[in-house]
């Protein structure tokens, strides 16, 4: 072998020498921190998602929840396109009446209260897992859409529109021949409309799905009353506690004069003073609400890293509610629905 080939082949083999140990090391550190970074960034916003659609998820509930409360009390007292409330006898059905005669309307003019409140504490066998410390409200009306043909044991009502026809109203769960009420041209052929009670109750339960000990996820709730039982389903997940305070029209005006936690008790100190109002009627305090303020607290319904809520709540009761001092984050959410059906008729 030449002494330029050897010379040649030497020089190959320098070019061919691979990577020594240490730059091998550091092009794995390197490496490391590279995917240490992408890694911690891919958490963060893979966190930041977590927290935003748990955030997401609270606001959508309480503002679903109060939405659906909102909704259902501007109904209240929906008693058919007439006006059989002005002026009426009001009745206070017990909380899970079911059976028609206890519903509150009688031939004599009685109608039943359009809304009533209950605190927290009270007996109701017709609304499961009904929560301890939850408030109750129960709106009562009819359906806004009436019906072709009534379906028996199903209570309806049908007003009167003919001044001819012997009674305002009829309330039964008979069959079609057991309301014979008229339209305004008083033709037998056409009668008046026939609309289905509609009994509805809010209320909180401690879970959502509540067998086998529950999930735990504090729910909205609401029982209807369907073919002469309550039947209950959720409405809202994550709301914790709800205070429901009732304005009371003291001068007959339709507007709010005095908010109070119950109506049914003597306000008398507590409110405004006006000539001739009677508190201790709770069945007229009641009928003369025509607004109610509405505070919710929601809270999400998974826990957060490092979340401790030291927070309280303010929902318009003597005593806050908190701190709770768990992982939950929480937010109130608050409106003044009012009784359309109520007030609409004292402004007129």
């Amino acid at each position: 072998m030449t002494a330029a080939l050897r010379i040649a082949r030497g020089r190959l083999r320098r070019r061919q020498r691979g990577v020594s140990l240490v730059e091998l090391m550091i092009g794995i550190t390197i490496g490391l921190v590279l995917l240490t970074a992408l890694a911690s960034l891919y958490y963060a916003n893979s966190l930041s998602r977590t927290e935003f659609v748990k955030s997401a998820e609270q606001v959508e509930n309480g503002r679903y929840a109060l939405d659906q409360i909102r909704r259902e009390v501007e109904l209240a007292g929906f008693f058919g396109t007439g006006s059989i409330a002005r002026g009426a006898t009001v009745a206070g059905p017990a909380l899970c009446a079911t059976d028609p005669a206890a519903l509150g309307f009688t031939a004599g003019g009685t109608v039943p209260l359009p809304l009533a409140g209950y605190a927290a504490g009270v007996a109701a066998p017709c609304l499961p897992d009904l929560a301890a410390t939850s408030e109750v409200l129960v709106v009562r009306r009819v359906s806004t859409t009436p019906v072709a043909a009534p379906m028996p044991g199903v209570p309806y009502l049908q007003v009167s529109a003919c001044p001819n026809d012997s009674t305002a109203f009829v309330f039964d769960a008979s069959a079609a021949a057991a309301f014979p009420l008229r339209t305004k041209a008083c033709d037998a052929a056409v009668p008046a409309a026939l609309r289905e009670a509609v009994v509805r109750a809010f209320y909180l339960a401690p879970c959502d799905r509540c067998s086998n000990g529950g999930d735990g996820i504090p729910t909205l709730k609401m029982a209807e009353l369907v073919n002469g039982a309550f039947q209950s389903r959720s409405l809202a997940q994550g709301i914790q506690d709800m205070h429901l305070a009732y304005g009371v029209d003291l001068d007959s005006n339709g507007s709010a004069d005095c908010y109070v936690d119950d109506p049914g008790a003597n306000n008398a100190a507590a409110c405004p003073i006006v000539p001739g109002y009677d508190w201790t009627d709770a069945l007229a305090n009641w009928s003369n609400v025509t607004t109610v303020r509405v505070n919710l607290l929601a809270r999400t319904l998974r826990t957060s890293g490092g979340q401790v809520d030291t927070r309280t709540y303010d929902l318009g009761r003597a005593a806050a509610s908190g701190p709770f001092n768990d992982g939950y984050k929480r937010h109130v959410y608050a409106q003044v629905a009012r009784l359309v059906n109520v007030a609409g008729l004292r402004e007129q």
